[in-house]
């Protein structure tokens, strides 16, 4: 959920390969050590692959560590890696002033909204020719958002978007058809039979008081949050955004449920009982949908968010980790070789085992990593995140402003004209404009 992941990035100036000790303002990417063209792999320094000399890697979870340095390990044995626990939030801050002492790490994992920071400071490095490589191994979505003029400044490592998750076996009952809805339109028409207001029995339940839930479908209907990239702008005045939410203020005939009433306990546990058609969550799910679906008796599936009907895909507001090389490194190849080495697919095995979070990775690269292939949940998390709109940094007050407009709306305190007006004079006192 928007709260355990990244929403966006900013754009930053570019900056150029750190050199020993401290980040380079002359040397291009790569242009002091060698890359091995048949390996596609950086030549390591010496002292690494002597085990001379540790490379220092900063993860937040210990778990995380020990399983991606044991893949390492079975690649590069002779590579001592240690590991210090950072939260991600805090890796950028801590970098700039830990690199700059000469005791801070290699190799280091963030959030990718603090990443337009480490660009900025240098703490963040160009990745050289990995970059050729992890675009043929991703796509330009996650690539797009680690590069600053067509330069990739990190490792896009796990996504993470909401999407559509819906009860086969009920829709088979219900309508004929295991397959989910595509539109809005579709689950309008199911729920004037469900529905039973009285027995609380509802179509779709998904978390009704958040723009990051409403955001499908105001972005099916053309809106998208900051249009031109400028945090000046978030876009809360667009005529697309007035379409936008009245469609969705209609969608309480189907969901009438006061937003602080719409919980995560009511939303998950419905669902896994076995009780409701459709919901929209994340994979944060899957650990209380998995258990309720083996013991109520239904299997479920994942797919893309619904359009509006005749409306464009619907959009979602996606998270991502990445790892980043640290612009103080002194080993510039190796930090790189473990950073793309997180991409690989040894790598993103053990992302995966270790804390079920999906690798950034295409599709089909992900059907052939161990334990992702045999998740039949993972493929629509990642065909939503393929659609999703990535931002320019988001400030905590558009969340505060959005939810506000979208009770509004939702709750019939004003017309969506007035909610939106408030929202716009609400975020531009906080922004200050």
């Amino acid at each position: 959920m928007r709260s355990k992941g990244a929403l966006a990035v900013a754009a930053a100036a570019a900056l150029t390969l750190a050199a020993c000790g401290g980040p380079a303002e002359e040397e291009e990417a790569g242009s002091d050590i060698e890359w091995d063209a048949e390996a596609q792999q950086y030549v390591m320094e010496e002292e690494i692959t002597s085990g001379e000399a540790s490379l220092k890697v900063w993860f937040e979870e210990e778990h995380l560590a020990e399983a991606v340095i044991a893949a390492f390990n079975e690649e590069f044995p002779d590579v001592n890696v240690e590991y210090e626990l950072v939260a991600k939030v805090d890796a950028v801050d801590k970098m700039a002033l830990a690199g700059e002492a000469g005791n801070g790490a290699d190799v280091y994992m963030t959030v990718y909204d603090r990443l337009a920071t480490a660009i900025e400071d240098g703490t963040a490095a160009p990745l050289g020719e990995y970059q050729n490589v992890l675009s043929e191994r991703m796509s330009e979505t996650f690539t797009g958002v680690v590069s600053q003029d067509g330069t990739m400044y990190a490792v896009p490592t796990t996504t993470e978007s909401i999407a559509l998750m819906y009860n086969e076996t009920l829709l088979e009952e219900l309508t004929g058809s295991p397959e989910p809805a595509a539109t809005w339109e579709e689950i309008v028409d199911l729920a004037e039979d469900y529905n039973d207001p009285a027995a609380n029995q509802w179509t779709i339940r998904f978390l009704s008081g958040e723009i990051y839930y409403a955001y499908s479908v105001l972005s099916s209907l053309g809106w998208q949050a900051y249009p031109h990239g400028d945090i000046d702008d978030p876009g809360f005045d667009e005529a697309t955004l007035t379409e936008g939410l009245e469609y969705y203020a209609g969608l309480r005939d189907i969901w009438n449920v006061p937003s602080a009433d719409a919980t995560w306990e009511t939303i998950e546990e419905a669902f896994a009982q076995g009780e409701t058609p459709y919901v929209i969550t994340g994979p944060w799910s899957f650990s209380t949908f998995d258990p309720g679906a083996e013991e109520n008796g239904f299997t479920y599936g994942v797919t893309t968010l619904p359009a509006v009907e005749g409306g464009e895909p619907a959009g979602s507001l996606a998270g991502m980790h990445v790892t980043a090389v640290s612009g103080y490194t002194e080993y510039p190849a190796a930090a790189r070789v473990f950073a793309n080495f997180m991409a690989s697919d040894a790598g993103a095995a053990a992302v995966y085992e270790a804390t079920g979070q999906i690798p950034a990775l295409n599709e089909d690269l992900l059907s052939g990593i161990e334990g992702i292939g045999d998740d039949p949940h993972v493929a629509g998390i990642v065909a939503q995140s393929q659609q999703a709109d990535l931002l320019p940094q988001v400030p905590q007050y558009f969340w505060e402003t959005g939810n506000t407009m979208i009770v509004d709306v939702w709750d019939q305190l004003s017309s969506v004209e007035d909610a939106q007006t408030k929202t716009v004079d609400g975020y531009a006192e906080l922004h200050g404009l």
